[in-house]
């Protein structure tokens, strides 16, 4: 037990997934610490996650975009006189702020690069791996007690008192659709998703459409297209969405962070891959009510390098080889699955 350990300062500067993905490490922080107080650094965007993190008693937030804020954010840092830094996913610029926040011993984990300013080496043999293994590797110069698979799980808490004056009379969603993504090549076509749509909502599912402002659009065409059992939720903030997905039998959509949201709120998904590799970003088990779909391997076999960032960030191929009824086959046998 690291029982001197009593304030310990998180760094992840990532978008949701990774957030939600760093959830196990806070929960081997916590059952190792004697009640610690964990401090968690995130972009100033997701501030409203502070509502959600288990194990955190609060959420501290910067803005690069505004230089001012790393020097509010630094002296912020300082007045908490931290045991302990661990910083997951580590830039330069997040290594700065672990040196600069006085933290007394720090764990810093760059995944592709240096660890800069971290007061030991971790020992980190770079390997394909789970992005949740990874940032339990941070933690390895720590003497832990030994992490089981259930801890390694992700976790998301939701708060009634934040909860309570969302109007429950929306709450009527059985099968959630996640048609966006960070890019464009990580997006299933809309009309595979308005085919899913129609199928189960022809077996009697209602169904909600889940998309960012930004994709409005795309989200009304697919609403329309499912026609009037089908509803569209645009642009919610991080409690409201976490609070509809909670109420959801199964959460399909493309490898984002709603999806990660939905598996840690303990609700079946049924994740599309384009050129990701679920290697990294499934950690998750069908036992547990998570399925997959990924031609990657299929793309691989036809000797194209699907490791290249060329390939990651343009190819549509594995997205293209996705079909309607492979989705809507792994949906009818995750929603007949008993958990």
């Amino acid at each position: 037990m690291l029982k001197p350990i009593k304030n310990i300062l998180v760094i992840k500067l990532r978008d949701i997934g990774d957030i939600v993905l760093s959830t196990p490490v806070l929960k081997v922080l916590d059952h190792n610490c004697a009640n610690p107080m964990i401090i968690y650094v995130v972009k100033k965007e997701y501030e409203n996650f502070k509502y959600l993190l288990p194990y955190v008693r609060e959420v501290v937030t910067y803005d690069k975009k505004d230089p001012i804020d790393l020097i509010r954010l630094i002296l912020k840092l300082r007045k908490y006189d931290f045991d302990l830094c661990v910083n997951l996913h580590a830039t330069f610029r997040s290594a700065m702020i672990a040196l600069l926040s006085g933290a007394k011993f720090r764990l810093v984990h760059n995944h592709s690069g240096r660890d800069y300013f971290t007061s030991v080496p971790l020992g980190i043999v770079e390997a394909q791996k789970s992005i949740i293994e990874r940032d339990l590797d941070t933690l390895n110069p720590l003497k832990l007690l030994p992490i089981t698979e259930e801890m390694k799980k992700t976790e998301l808490i939701l708060n009634e008192e934040y909860t309570r004056y969302i109007d429950d009379e929306e709450v009527w969603l059985t099968v959630g659709l996640g048609i966006g993504a960070k890019r464009d090549n990580k997006m299933w076509m809309k009309e595979g998703f308005i085919e899913a749509g129609r199928r189960l909502a022809a077996d009697g599912y209602k169904i909600a459409v889940f998309c960012s402002k930004d994709e409005k659009g795309i989200g009304e065409t697919v609403v329309a297209g499912i026609g009037d059992k089908a509803k569209l939720y645009c642009g919610l903030d991080f409690l409201r969405l976490a609070f509809f997905l909670n109420k959801l039998r199964l959460f399909i959509g493309n490898d984002s962070g709603l999806r990660h949201m939905a598996a840690a709120l303990g609700i079946k998904t049924l994740t599309l891959f384009g050129p990701e590799n679920p290697v990294e970003w499934h950690p998750y088990k069908e036992e547990d009510g998570h399925f997959k779909i990924s031609h990657l391997q299929d793309v691989a076999k036809t000797g194209v390098d699907v490791n290249s960032k060329k390939f990651r960030t343009k190819s549509m191929l594995p997205m293209e080889m996705i079909t309607e009824e492979e989705v809507y086959d792994a949906a009818f046998r995750l929603l007949k699955q008993k958990k």
